[in-house]
């Protein structure tokens, strides 16, 4: 009976040995970054999304699990994409491997249409900085697409429907910062160049008392538009000082600190925005907001509501 019990406890720890790991989109599993950036197929620049290729669903089963998710991509991604009703599933669509950072292509997906955003992680798996960078959805007329090129430079490229049969394209050439901002380097448009100036969210809701555009010159300009909760905000900020000289650029989630003040705090540097509203205008005063612009201009000053 002994030999029995004996040879029965040596091949139970023999199946244990043998057995191979689970998967490491397994939820009851302790995932690295490795497990995650392995989700993704890895693919060689040039790269290239358009809207059309948006329209392909990709299958539920390939879809990120909500633990994925939560660990590795930020909380805001969906943000300024997706209404707080909507739900997105997110599918990886590629990876990019160039010096010391890393790009994931991640596609979020509703049944109204889908979105991408290039997200940017350094050498060592941190997360640095996601970017809207191609659109195909019901919600308005614009798509966007975007190309990666070898030397590293991000071409995005924006379509609108101005009235049936009138189509105007964009197109957008950054370089990528080490710190995983970008760096407007070119523009080409077909449309009528009234300031060259453009805005990311001018599309967005804006339906708050606050939501408005402010300006203060053709080439300074406060945007706010509605947040995912009557707490929030969204924003963009470019300036322009010394004929061009100085430039400075951001744009984020702001949360409203009293009824008439917000504040933007910078999950990736000390960068601190604070936001005063009040009769037809908005006054901004940054805090350590240098990796967003010139070393000689700041993000601060008094800015008029424009009429729409």
């Amino acid at each position: 009976m002994s030999r029995i019990l004996l040879l029965t406890l040596m091949f139970g720890l023999f199946v244990a040995c043998t057995n191979t790991s689970k998967p490491a989109n397994d939820e009851d599993r302790v995932l690295t970054f490795k497990d995650f950036r392995e989700f993704f197929p890895e693919t060689a620049l040039t790269y290239r999304l358009n809207a059309d290729s948006l329209k392909h669903r990709i299958p539920d089963t390939f879809a990120l699990k909500a633990k994925v998710v939560k660990q590795f991509l930020p909380d805001t991604l969906a943000k300024g994409s997706f209404t707080a009703a909507e739900k997105p599933k997110f599918f990886p669509r590629a990876y990019i491997k160039k010096g010391d950072q890393q790009f994931f292509i991640v596609e979020g997906a509703t049944k109204a249409g889908s979105v991408a955003w290039l997200c940017i992680y350094d050498k060592e798996g941190k997360f640095l900085q996601r970017h809207l960078a191609a659109k195909n959805t019901a919600a308005n007329n614009t798509r966007m697409g975007l190309v990666m090129d070898a030397r590293n430079d991000l071409r995005v490229t924006t379509e609108t429907q101005k009235a049936p049969g009138q189509i105007s394209t964009r197109d957008d050439v950054y370089a990528i910062n080490p710190d995983g901002s970008l760096a407007l380097i070119m523009t080409n448009s077909n449309e009528p160049a009234a300031t060259g100036l453009y805005n990311p969210i001018d599309t967005l809701p804006r339906k708050h008392k606050f939501s408005a555009n402010y300006a203060s010159g053709e080439q300074n300009l406060v945007s706010i538009r509605d947040g995912e909760t009557p707490k929030e905000f969204l924003f963009f900020i470019h300036f322009s000082r010394d004929k061009g000289e100085c430039v400075g650029e951001l744009d984020g989630v702001g949360r409203f600190t009293t009824a008439t003040t917000g504040q933007f705090r910078d999950k990736h540097t000390s960068c601190i925005v604070d936001f005063k509203f009040s009769s037809g205008k908005v006054s901004i005063k940054e805090t350590s907001c240098g990796a967003y612009r010139g070393i000689k201009c700041f993000f601060e000053g008094t800015f008029i509501k424009k009429k729409k």
